[in-house]
């Protein structure tokens, strides 16, 4: 069958193949898995197609069996009321009726056995390109994480060539630099404290001895306001 050497042919892409092309694998891959998906939906229009003859041929043959019936019962009623030629006409239609049931039935065991058939192929397309999404779907995985390898491996290759981080050790020594400096500043501000402590208690100093002379100074008027 055409259509399965189609997808059997998509299925059985070469990996290796795909890689060394100048086509990029990725896409390529996408593309055969649309075009399968693209075959089957066509197929499964085909079987849909397929499967409404035989439910057409299903429903005329049932009509005919009623219509069968109702001419055996006409040609009955007009024997008993004596209308021969009537009859005969009913029994004329009922034997066109047999006639073509009997042709379409024979028609439907050949259409049921083609839905059947074709059944059958499309659940094995369904079944190839579902795996064939999957293997699609590791493929790319693989063509990434090589052309990440790639990448990675050839910018290890050119630091030799050119070093981005040939001015590492040089930041290394400026953050030093910065982190000695900032020391060093926070030392300068730590004397700058103390000697400002220092001369906060010889402030406090003189304030006690203010305070003292003036509080002798009240006392002393106070005895002198008790002597007068």
């Amino acid at each position: 069958m055409g259509l399965f050497s189609k997808v059997k042919d998509l299925l059985q892409a070469n990996t290796m193949d795909l890689i060394t092309k100048a086509e990029d694998p990725e896409k390529m891959l996408n593309l055969y898995v649309e075009r399968a998906t693209e075959e089957v939906r066509n197929f499964k229009i085909q079987v849909n197609r397929a499967l409404a003859d035989k439910i057409q041929l299903e429903e005329r043959i049932e009509g005919l069996n009623k219509e069968i019936k109702v001419r055996n019962e006409q040609a009955a009623l007009a024997v008993q009321q004596g209308k021969d030629d009537l009859a005969r006409t009913a029994l004329t239609y009922k034997k066109q009726a047999e006639i073509s049931k009997r042709d379409y039935e024979s028609q439907l065991a050949e259409q049921a056995k083609s839905v059947e058939d074709l059944q059958d192929n499309l659940h094995m397309l369904s079944e190839k390109l579902e795996k064939a999404k999957i293997e699609r779907n590791n493929l790319v995985m693989r063509q990434r994480r090589a052309e990440t390898m790639k990448k990675a491996n050839e910018a290890v290759s050119g630091l030799s060539a050119h070093d981005p981080l040939a001015d590492f050790d040089r930041m290394k020594d400026r953050v030093e630099r910065t982190e000695a400096e900032a020391k060093a500043s926070g030392t300068m501000v730590h004397t700058s404290t103390i000697e400002d402590q220092f001369a906060e208690l010889e402030a406090n100093k003189v304030n006690s001895e203010i305070e003292d002379e003036l509080a002798r100074l009240r006392e002393r008027n106070k005895l002198e306001l008790d002597k007068n």
